[in-house]
Order: structure tokens, then sequence, then C-alpha cells
């Protein structure tokens, strides 16, 4: 009982030592996505074609967990349909939580991150989910965070409007960066 007890003060020691001042961030980032989706119009189908996806994120360094941190993001996706039969626009409102993995020796971290949202296809309301992995280095003497993510993002269905079934499937490898105050 005694190593228990003593096992336990050295943790919340440790915590507490580890444990910096909580911080707040806001980030910005662009990105390159693979759309793997597809759209149907009068039985046509149609790829959507790869695009560009940008991001606007305020967010919170947990501060007993160091390791951990929390966002709201909002994105923003446009891309043009195969076959001409029109295009896809995707705004999201996001919440995602990232888990950095810590790794002795290295000036790049990596983590890992969950994100579940609501998202607008095309005026048409959806949930969407994504995985994120990442690695993170600081840049010094600012208080600048650099980010290079892939995201794995889809809807959680097919999405109908003016005739139009739009599926969404997306693979985005983004550049992020993050101003911690």
């Amino acid at each position: 009982m005694r190593k228990i007890i003593t096992l336990l003060l050295a943790a919340l020691m440790l915590c507490q030592t580890g444990a910096a001042k909580a911080e707040y961030y806001v980030s910005a980032g662009v990105g390159y996505t693979h759309n793997t989706g597809s759209a149907n119009r009068a039985g046509i189908r149609a790829d959507i074609d790869d695009s560009m996806l940008y991001s606007l994120a305020a967010g919170y360094q947990l501060p007993m967990l160091d390791l951990v941190r929390l966002e709201a993001e909002y994105v923003h996706n446009h891309a043009d349909l195969q076959a001409k039969i029109g295009n896809m626009n995707m705004d999201a409102l996001m919440a995602n939580g990232y888990v950095r993995i810590p790794v002795p020796l290295l000036l790049l971290e990596p983590y890992a991150g969950l994100g579940l949202g609501i998202m607008r296809l095309n005026q048409e309301m959806g949930m969407m989910y994504q995985g994120i992995l990442g690695i993170e280095a600081d840049i010094f003497t600012l208080p600048l965070v650099a980010d290079v993510e892939y995201r794995y993002s889809q809807a959680n269905r097919a999405v109908e409007h003016q005739g139009k079934t739009l599926k969404y499937y997306a693979h985005t490898l983004m550049l992020k960066l993050r101003w911690l105050f």
C-alpha cells in the first residue's frame, strides 16, 4: 500500500512539473486533397477532382495533460466534378482532439487526432468525421508551431442536391501554422 501511494504521489508531482501553463492558439492551414468520393446525376457518374482544402481553428492545450489539445475548426473545400456535371462545395465545423506521442530526442513530435462535426455539402447538411496523423515542430524564437498532417475525412451518408448524389471521401496532406498565446 505504501508503494502504491508513493507511486501515485510521484506521478502527480511529475504531472505538476511537466505541465506547462495552459496555451491557447489559433491556426491556419492549407492542404492538397485527393477526393475519392463520387457524384451521380441522371445516371452519369463523375469523380470529384482533386482540390485545395483550407482550415481556420482556435484551440486550447490542456494544462494538466500537456500531450492533449482540443480545437474547434472551420474547413472549406471546393472541387469540380468530372464529366462537367457541376461542382462540390464542402464547409464543415469540426471538434478535433489531438494527442501528442512523446518520442525522446526528436525535434519533431508526432501526434494523432480525431474529429467529428457537421458539414454542409452543396447546401445539404450531414455529419463528417476525420482521422488525423501529423508531425509538429516548434519554430524557434517565435510563438509558432508548424504542423504537417495527413487527414482522412468522410461524410456519414450520401447527400442529394439538385438531382446530384454526392459521396464525400477525402485524403488530405496539410500544412498548418499555430500561433500560441
